[in-house]
């Protein structure tokens, strides 16, 4: 059977394109209930297929699931890794092709919040991760939550899911809103979840695109669409991720497009990655 060691030995022996740093991207939406954490998952997966080394962290508050996404059980979060009684390597599960996950729960408020004392222990231990993965994906809460920002303000770069919904469009322009004036160096990149077609998605892109020109004064980078697909709700039933139940799929076979467009990004990347020492960095900078 292969223990945790076992998988955290894999995650550090794997060979990908070659990178300075780890690289720190936050997922979000600006509303719940639009797939941003089937989509996180799923792109994890996709990276992986490119060869990229990959942790999540669950970041989300209210509903920390990406574990119970891939059909695993927490243990331990990182409010033990916070309050020292557990290590990096104790908390971190590591799922299908090789990915790791860090359980977040109430311990994600704390850590966007961090205490300045507990602070070389924490970057000690998130550090260790610079050794094992490439990509740390953060699946952010939904929302302006104070959590929420600060964890965007620190990433290298934002991608914001959103669906073609009135409802779901209003909340992500409130928070391209709120970002381009807390966070405005982070690029944010737009994926457009549940689309019918290509033309509905950049319909609905262009819609936000002027939005966002005219009244914030600013840019968005479209990185694509997912098609709406009744196979991703079959997969989140069976906590079995799209990329492993139904990699065929008509939304996986999209998100493989923009998993290429991501790594496209750190290839080539827009600015420096200021991997782990930077991401703290940048978030004790809110206080």
């Amino acid at each position: 059977m292969r223990d945790q060691a076992s998988g955290l030995r894999d995650l550090a022996s794997r060979k990908n394109y070659k990178q300075s740093k780890m690289r720190v991207i936050a997922v979000t939406s600006g509303k719940g209930g639009v797939g941003k954490t089937s989509f996180t998952v799923n792109l994890a997966l996709a990276l992986a297929e490119y060869g990229q080394r990959v942790i999540i962290l669950d970041g989300d508050l209210g509903l920390a699931n990406v574990d119970i996404a891939f059909g695993l059980t927490a243990r331990y979060t990182i409010e033990h890794l916070l309050s020292g009684e557990k290590t990096m390597e104790d908390i971190l599960l590591i799922g299908p092709r090789g990915i790791g996950i860090i359980p977040g729960g109430s311990g994600v408020q704390r850590l966007a919040n961090l205490d300045r004392d507990k602070l070389k222990n924490v970057i000690a231990n998130l550090g260790r991760l610079e050794k094992i993965t490439d990509l740390l994906i953060i699946d952010t809460g939904a929302g302006l939550g104070h959590t929420v920002t600060n964890f965007l303000q620190a990433a290298d770069d934002i991608i914001m899911v959103t669906t073609p919904e009135p409802t779901a469009l209003t909340d992500a322009y409130g928070l391209l809103k709120s970002l381009r004036r807390e966070a405005g160096e982070v690029p944010i990149h737009l994926v457009i979840n549940r689309v019918r077609t290509e033309t509905d998605a950049l319909a609905t892109f262009k819609r936000l695109e002027t939005a966002v020109r005219k009244f914030l004064d600013g840019t968005l980078n479209f990185m694509g669409w997912v098609y709406d697909d009744p196979l991703v709700g079959r997969s989140v039933m069976q906590q079995n991720p799209l990329g492993i139940s139904y990699p065929d799929s008509s939304a996986y076979r999209c998100i493989q497009w923009i998993a290429g467009k991501v790594s496209g990004i750190y290839l080539s990347p827009p600015r420096q990655a200021g991997g782990v020492r930077g991401f703290l960095s940048k978030l004790l900078q809110s206080f």
